[in-house]
């Protein structure tokens, strides 16, 4: 592990690889300020261009997108008190009203420590934990792989939201997409109408911008939204907040830096549940409550530990076991497959030093978020701000197509991100979410392929298949609970809801 660290080291200071770290983390800040703009949507259409990058600098500026993105919302929700990412939602409660106050500076600064610190402690988890859930991964064969997916899946469905039916249907569509093509077993074309460009099933990267940016766009049209911000003031002024004065809050940041890393290593949780889960913890253990909400230094540390301290161990379920936990995650695996780095317990012994080159660029980022984030709330933020919406979607609306096209130079790639787009749309219009359907289309091969190897290796016995080894029954265990969890809290509600 030693030599693939420094292998890793002199692989991510070729310039090349710095460059992407650095353009990844400036554009995931520019994006994340952006009301409308979300992390998911720019990986999303940058995963095309990665396409024709090598391994280690295509991963860079994904990563440094996501991190800068998780960061930059929160710009926006300090000073307009809007926030441009979901995961920035806990940050207005504290940081727009010390804007309003005139103290700008105070939560830019303290929520740019707070990103830096949760960052490090999250990677560093990321750099521990990652060799060793392989090594358990080894233990994992058919028979344990095809319960540990359903789990994975059950655990995204019953996080995604309050209905857990809604998720649970996106989980089955997903399913049902991913059957199109060829089949893991057989190697016989299904379910392609006949159509031989569907004859390899549906491509991951048209579809994923389908699902995350088109829905935005036509939102954008059909509501005819644009941002005025024209007329708000937005100014950085007020007193510098320094790192000493933040670390005086060292045990706020600590529990919630460890919080947000548990959060993050579980399937679906996210960066928005660490937010406000850490800002609750916090505001129940402070000796101050009663200024949470009205400018609390503490909930802003806590909110923004938490969410940026998901970044590094939301990589490991993915990286060590082959399961996205996230939308990001779910584009970061089709950038490795595209490279020829199959996530799994072997990811380590195959790429090494390419992995660990990738860790490092998490950490060369969270070391240039600062300068870079500095810069772009003090001198660019208002000028951004006044950006007219209609000319930021147009601009995206051509880097779907043109993105789409290019994976394979097709239009039928541009139909699937269109139809994609469109389905999408009206689902989250019924209040579905995406994450679980796109999870649920990468995973559905791998389940499917362990599922029927299982009840083959039992000659189709699935009782064999169950209780095959302590590992499966433990897991099959865990998924049913799971189900009775989600079934009673599903009742649970729907009888408050009538209660009322």
């Amino acid at each position: 592990m030693v030599e693939d660290i420094i292998s890793g080291f002199f692989i991510i200071l070729q310039w090349q690889n710095l460059f992407s770290v650095f353009a990844g983390v400036v554009i995931g800040v520019i994006i994340g300020m952006l009301p409308g703009l979300s992390p998911s949507m720019a990986v999303a259409l940058a995963a095309p261009v990665t396409l024709f990058m090598p391994a280690v600098p295509g991963l860079s500026l994904l990563l440094g997108i996501y991190k800068g993105g998780v960061y930059g919302g929160s710009i926006s929700a300090i000073l307009i008190g809007t926030p441009g990412t979901p995961e920035a939602a806990a940050t207005v409660f504290d940081g727009y009203p010390l804007t309003k106050q005139g103290k700008a500076k105070i939560p830019l600064y303290a929520t740019l420590y707070a990103s830096l610190g949760g960052d490090l402690i999250g990677i560093s988890i990321l750099f521990l934990l990652s060799p060793l859930v392989a090594q358990f991964a080894l233990l994992i064969g058919p028979a344990e792989t095809a319960p540990l997916i359903l789990l994975a899946l059950s655990i995204i469905i019953i996080t995604s939201g309050h209905n857990k039916i809604k998720g649970f249907l996106s989980a089955a569509v997903g399913f049902i997409i991913a059957t199109v093509g060829i089949d893991p077993m057989l190697s016989c074309a299904r379910f392609n109408f006949g159509t031989l460009d569907l004859a390899e099933g549906i491509t991951l990267i048209p579809l994923l911008i389908g699902l995350f940016a088109i829905p935005e766009i036509i939102t954008q049209i059909v509501d005819r939204a644009k941002i005025h911000l024209e007329t708000v003031s937005v100014q950085v002024k007020g007193e510098r907040y320094t790192l000493r004065e933040f670390l005086t809050h060292w045990k706020v940041f600590l529990k919630s830096a460890f919080i947000g890393a548990f959060i993050g290593a579980m399937p679906g949780l996210g960066s928005a549940t660490a937010a406000f889960t850490c800002y609750a913890v916090a505001q129940k253990s402070s000796k101050h409550p009663e200024l949470y909400g009205k400018g609390s230094i503490e909930g802003l540390i806590a909110c923004e530990t938490g969410n940026n301290g998901t970044v590094g161990p939301a990589l490991v379920p993915l990286i060590t076991l082959g399961i996205p936990g996230s939308a990001t995650a779910a584009v970061l695996y089709g950038t490795l497959i595209i490279n020829g780095m199959v996530p799994g317990p072997f990811i380590f012994r195959d790429h090494g030093p390419l992995m660990m080159a990738v860790f490092i660029g998490l950490l060369i980022g969270a070391a240039m978020l600062y300068p870079i984030a500095v810069t772009v709330f003090t001198y660019t933020a208002k000028a951004l701000y006044k950006i007219d919406n209609r000319y930021i979607f147009s601009a995206v609306f051509l880097l779907c197509i043109s993105g789409a096209y290019a994976i394979q130079n097709s239009m039928m790639d541009v139909y699937i991100m269109a139809v994609a787009g469109i389905f999408a749309f009206i689902l989250k219009g019924f209040g579905f979410m995406m994450g679980p359907l796109l999870i649920a289309f990468i995973l559905e091969p791998i389940f499917e392929r362990a599922a029927r190897e299982a009840l083959a290796i039992s000659g189709n016995n699935l009782s064999e298949v169950i209780f095959a080894s302590p590992i499966s029954i433990v897991l099959w265990i865990m998924l049913l609970c799971g189900i009775v969890y989600a079934i009673v809290s599903e009742i649970r509600t729907k009888r408050k809801k009538e209660a009322v």
